[in-house]
């Protein structure tokens, strides 16, 4: 019986050893042995098995567990405070919007529309009282300026029918003795004429006149520095108008009565005067003004529902009768 050789099937060289070639390192099996054998790894029993979990969207909105720097739960954890700080601005910014009014969507058209009239009634009642104020300031200096020329008018009346008498004892006087003064050249009789009356004294009338031209240039400039709404702009104009008119009525009379107190001696005869006009005095030019005036307010208190009662304005309470804070 023959000896088998053994060769590689890898380099067909014949092999020295049973199953491995020593030339290129291949491992033969015998004819004969077994297949090897192919382990699997050990398996875990089904109750090791993981399976996918599921998950809640608690989970998914709850911030994760930081890394081991801790960088990254800190960046999540930072934004999801900004988004939740951010809401609750809006929210509060929302509800006070609310509350004030600017937002009306809950709100019926009865309560919109007594939101508004209190709003406006917010903005109209400073810039009001500031009006009546210097009105009042106004109505103070016409009471002033209107007894002073009752008094002006009164005396000048008294002088000039003193005057005309005088005048009148003096051309009797004339006519009585013409026949001796006729041709006397400078030998004339010495006859008794009467005195002319003295200029009347107004001193403390013209003071308040005065005082009048100086209290309507102060309200002057304070009113041209009120700047009202276009609910109240009128008002302010119209009163502006009567302190410029008043005060021009005040300084024309000054100027007036020192042409009276001091005229030229021109027409005037013997000594004697000339009689005064009444008719250069001004009077209140205001007057119109004020009643416009009055009448705008009227409507204006109207408009914004507020009580005429407590305003010295037609229909309310009249402090000082002397004026024309009533009129209309």
């Amino acid at each position: 019986m023959g000896v088998t050789t053994l060769t590689c099937p890898a380099c067909s060289r014949p092999l020295d050893r049973l199953n491995f070639c020593e030339a290129c390192g291949a491992r033969v099996s015998r004819p004969g042995d077994p297949p090897p054998v192919r382990r699997l790894p050990p398996q875990r029993p089904m109750s090791q098995v993981s399976f996918p979990r599921q998950v809640h969207i608690q989970e998914i909105l709850a911030p994760k567990t930081a890394g081991r720097d801790g960088r990254g739960g800190t960046r999540r954890r930072g934004v999801w405070a900004a988004v939740i700080g951010l809401v609750v601005v809006i929210g509060l910014g929302l509800g006070g919007l609310r509350l004030t009014g600017a937002l009306g969507a809950d709100l019926t058209p009865a309560q919109q529309r007594t939101a508004e009239l209190e709003r406006s009634q917010a903005e109209l009642l400073p810039q009001l009282e500031v009006l009546m104020d210097a009105r009042a300031a106004f109505f103070s200096g016409e009471r002033r300026y209107l007894p002073a020329m009752r008094r002006i008018r009164a005396a000048i009346r008294t002088y000039n029918l003193r005057l005309a008498a005088v005048e009148q004892e003096i051309d009797e006087i004339s006519r009585a003795h013409a026949a001796r003064l006729r041709g006397c050249h400078n030998r004339c009789p010495d006859l008794d004429y009467p005195a002319y009356p003295r200029l009347p004294d107004l001193s403390p009338e013209v003071a308040d006149l005065k005082r009048v031209a100086i209290r309507t240039a102060q309200l002057h400039d304070q009113l041209l520095t009120v700047r009202g709404t276009a609910g109240i702009e009128m008002s302010y104009s119209e009163l502006l108008s009567a302190v410029d008119l008043l005060g021009q009525d005040a300084k024309d009379n000054l100027v007036t009565l020192h042409e009276m107190r001091y005229p030229s001696r021109a027409g005037i005869y013997a000594g004697g005067a000339a009689r005064l006009r009444i008719g250069t005095l001004n009077g209140n030019n205001a007057v119109p003004v004020v009643r416009q005036m009055n009448t705008h307010l009227l409507r204006l208190l109207e408009r914004s529902h507020l009580p005429v009662d407590s305003y010295d304005l037609p229909g309310g309470r009249d402090k000082f009768p002397g004026d024309h804070s009533i009129s209309q």
